[in-house]
């Protein structure tokens, strides 16, 4: 019962994103009701951290409370012609505009009490369902890296292609006036080699953030003691990574949502329909990093805050994993863990 709320909380979470206005606020109530069943029964570790992440992520997204022009107009005209819906929507509009900011902070607490009962709720104690959590949202992003990093496989085999048909035009001009020439062109597979390459990093960021595989100039770090590494973790977690993400996730669908309203098509004559498919990888990428980021800053606290039984378990980022320490710095750390 638990795993299927949290699942119906994240498909409410999508759902708040994109459905039409005055529709997402059906889907805003399910979610919430789904999220507070999923906070009370017992859920597989990481389905509740998810879709506690997804709601919280979903209002502001969408700007749950405010109109557009847009849709004002629209649905301004469809009250006018009679619709009962419409009216109603017009109506609670124009209460939810003017106090837009507090119901965006209203739904953040709300998502803050949902993760509060499932912790107090959780066995054996609230720190090691935050663990558990974490653990288990850092290994699904995990997945979806390890998943994603098979386009390899088809980006190499289009590029061998792409060289091999445009060195069989030396010896066979007749090739360019074929119908299979036409169809695969020398510009159609160089854009999806580079949509599989966008596609492949984008999906990959969560997994190499979780394995601390991104690049890392680290010139003090490595020589402090690892709670002030942890502190650097989460507050970074916190305040730039995080937070950057939600910028990327916010504009980045408004960016794939307008592409997809004009069915936009590549720039070159000859080259991929439906732009908006690579675009719509962008705020979904930044989605998967997000979730790896607050995987990471989630175990950060249970290491500063968390007993000592679990410091070990929670404990990847107070270590160095880029570079190595001088072994006077290697006694007095590890004295400490």
């Amino acid at each position: 019962m638990g795993t299927l709320s949290a699942l119906v909380a994240v498909i409410s979470a999508f759902a708040v994103v994109m459905a039409p206005f005055g529709l997402h606020w059906i889907a805003l109530v399910i979610g919430f009701f789904a999220l507070f069943v999923a906070a009370v029964k017992v859920t597989r570790p990481g389905y509740f951290l998810t879709a506690a992440t997804l709601m919280a992520v979903s209002v502001p997204v969408d700007d749950a409370f405010e109109m557009s022009r847009a849709d004002l107009r629209l649905i301004t005209k469809a009250a006018e012609d009679g619709d009962a819906f419409s009216s109603a929507v017009l109506s609670i509009h124009e209460v939810t505009t003017n106090v837009s900011g507090p119901l965006v902070v209203a739904t953040l607490v709300l998502v803050a009490i949902a993760i509060w009962i499932a912790a107090r709720r959780a066995s054996p104690d609230g720190w090691s369902f935050y663990l558990r959590e974490s653990d288990a949202l850092g290994e699904m992003t995990v997945r979806i890296g390890k998943a994603a990093s098979f386009l390899y496989v088809p980006m190499i085999f289009i590029i061998v292609y792409d060289v091999s048909q445009r060195k069989m035009l030396e010896f066979w001009p007749t090739f360019a006036e074929t119908g299979w020439y036409h169809t695969f062109t020398s510009t159609k597979l160089q854009e999806a080699e580079w949509h599989l390459h966008a596609v492949l990093f984008l999906l990959c960021f969560g997994y190499a953030y979780i394995k601390d595989a991104h690049v890392r100039i680290e010139l003090v770090r490595d020589k402090l003691a690892p709670r002030t590494r942890v502190w650097i973790e989460l507050l970074g977690c916190i305040f730039f990574l995080v937070a950057y993400c939600y910028v990327v996730i916010r504009f980045g669908y408004d960016f794939a949502q307008n592409s997809f309203k004009l069915l936009e098509q590549s720039s070159a004559q000859t080259g991929l329909p439906l732009r908006f498919i690579i675009k719509s990888f962008l705020p979904l990428g930044f989605l998967i990093l997000g979730l790896a980021g607050v995987a990471v800053a989630v175990k950060c606290v249970v290491y500063l805050f968390g007993p000592e039984a679990l410091r070990s378990a929670s404990g990847y980022y107070a270590g160095t994993h880029h570079a190595d320490i001088p072994e006077d710095a290697v006694e007095p750390i590890a004295a400490e863990r």
